[in-house]
């Protein structure tokens, strides 16, 4: 962040007059916010997951059988790699740690 800027450009909090201890709070709030959108983002991932092994199990031939289907291998695939993806970020997030802590 810039020493002239008037503002944080995340949460737009002035920080002209805050105190330390109040950067750090709001640091520890944005990393709680990013650990947040990591979790749902690892949580909707899982949703895709689910769904496409439902649809997987309810397409023709049935049970999961092959080949799958497009819409299935689809909402699979994607939901693997956005869940890997997202545990990558949740895991470096939580390597990083605590920033209200250093």
């Amino acid at each position: 962040m810039s020493s002239l800027a008037r503002s944080c450009p995340s949460c737009h909090e002035p920080i002209g007059e805050l105190t330390d201890t109040e950067r750090e709070r709001l640091a520890y709030a944005r990393w709680r916010k990013r650990l947040y959108q990591a979790r749902n983002i690892t949580y909707g991932a899982m949703t895709l997951v689910v769904v496409g092994m439902i649809l997987w199990w309810l397409d023709e031939p049935q049970g999961l059988g092959l080949p799958i289907g497009t819409l299935p291998g689809v909402l699979l695939g994607a939901g693997l790699i956005v869940y890997i993806a997202s545990w990558c970020w949740l895991a470096w997030l939580r390597f990083r740690g605590n920033p209200s802590k250093d």
